[in-house]
């Protein structure tokens, strides 16, 4: 039991380096043309995010600074957009495959430990 308990451990470790080494999908091309003022501008982490996500209208960094201090104090703060979603915060996809795989763990340890 002991090893399956040190394996289960092991594979979580491995799953969570590999998704962090692993290459994430990108636009074939380096360039977009920005929807506001129509300059031809690199994409950046912000911009693959957005094509990551199914957008199709990309924005340069200094036309989203200017939408970003066009927008209301506490949202900025927030960080939040309009519809109330937190935009810098994960899915926590992860952190919900860790509960589900080290609570049961935790519980057979423990009762095996007392027995």
């Amino acid at each position: 039991m002991e090893l399956i308990a040190v394996a289960v451990i092991a594979g979580l470790i491995v799953m969570f380096f590999a998704g962090k080494h692993i290459s994430k999908k990108r636009p074939k091309e380096t360039h977009f043309e920005c929807a506001r003022c129509g300059t031809l501008a690199r994409h950046t982490d912000r911009t693959i995010e957005a094509w990551r996500n199914n957008r199709t209208t990309y924005f340069c960094q200094s036309c989203h600074l200017k939408w970003l201090h066009g927008r209301a104090p506490r949202e900025r703060e927030r960080g939040t957009s309009p519809a109330g979603r937190s935009s810098r915060s994960p899915s926590g996809c992860l952190g919900v495959v860790v509960l589900f795989a080290v609570v049961p763990l935790a519980g057979f340890l423990l009762v095996h430990a007392y027995a």
